[in-house]
């Protein structure tokens, strides 16, 4: 790109991005611009453009690109799978935590619902003594998922699983053997997800945000069946939307198999993930 005047394109890309990405919209900028280092002048100035139209019209960046760094790992996205967003890093933080409070030795861990394996991955390469059983309910996201596996080595450590919720977990021997359950679960209630929220539909599946007529009905089954796979003293950890802190509250309330209930808080203070233990 040594012939693209590239103050003049970030300034132009910028300009198309603020009313997507705010006051992000120089580090997108030069995200954008990055991707397109290598390819010959006139094309790289192309691609830039079409890449900032379609981020423009509020696809993720990392959807855009096909590429999200996750946790400082980067992961392969798919246009039929959730982009793994800033906030779940704060899962992927209280995970690692927990792995590393759970003692030396092999580490064990479910990570439900995966998504692009975004979580699963990065938890793995970042802490190499885990396992971990990824599952989700659509192929899209088994498969991505694998793709992710491959792409950073982890077949040996990383095993990946397609049904509904637990169920491809079940009668495998694992029930009673996990240090961690993880899932970024879809909460936004689905009233909301058709007014307030219907933009995301756009560019991502219904079911990766689509929570139930509360945005708990999958948190709520996930809490049920979670507990059997954990050790003794084990940690069930998931993330959940803004102002759903006090629904959450109850529902763990109301489960016996879980002895205590923590938040962990995003930049501003609100309570975004739960870490419970057993």
């Amino acid at each position: 790109m040594s012939d693209v005047d590239l103050d003049g394109l970030k300034a132009k890309v910028e300009a198309l991005l603020v009313p997507v990405a705010g006051s992000e919209a120089g580090a997108e900028a030069a995200r954008i611009i990055a991707a397109a280092r290598g390819m010959a002048p006139a094309d790289a100035e192309a691609q830039v453009l079409a890449w900032s139209g379609k981020r423009a019209e509020g696809a993720p960046l990392g959807l855009v690109l096909g590429r999200q760094p996750f946790l400082g790992v980067e992961l392969l996205t798919g246009s039929d799978v959730l982009a793994a967003r800033e906030e779940t890093e704060i899962l992927g933080r209280e995970v690692l935590a927990a792995l590393e409070a759970a003692g030396e030795g092999g580490l064990r861990m479910i990570d439900m619902g995966c998504g692009s394996g975004n979580l699963g991955c990065a938890v793995a390469v970042l802490q190499p003594r885990v396992r971990v059983w990824a599952s989700d309910l659509t192929e899209s996201c088994a498969a991505l998922t694998r793709e992710n596996v491959g792409l950073h080595g982890l077949e040996d450590r990383v095993q990946v699983s397609r049904g509904d919720l637990f169920e491809p977990l079940k009668g495998r021997g694992l029930e009673g053997t996990m240090d961690v359950v993880a899932m970024n679960p879809p909460y936004i209630p689905s009233t909301s997800l058709e007014k307030t929220h219907a933009g995301l539909l756009r560019h991502e599946p219904r079911e990766a945000f689509d929570g139930g007529p509360y945005g708990i009905s999958i948190v709520s089954r996930f809490l049920q069946e979670a507990p059997a796979f954990l050790k003794p003293g084990g940690r069930v950890l998931f993330e959940f939307g803004l102002g759903q802190a006090r629904l959450i509250q109850a529902l763990v309330a109301k489960n016996p198999a879980y002895a205590g209930c923590r938040f962990a808080t995003d930049a501003a203070g609100e309570a975004r993930v739960a870490v419970l233990t057993t």
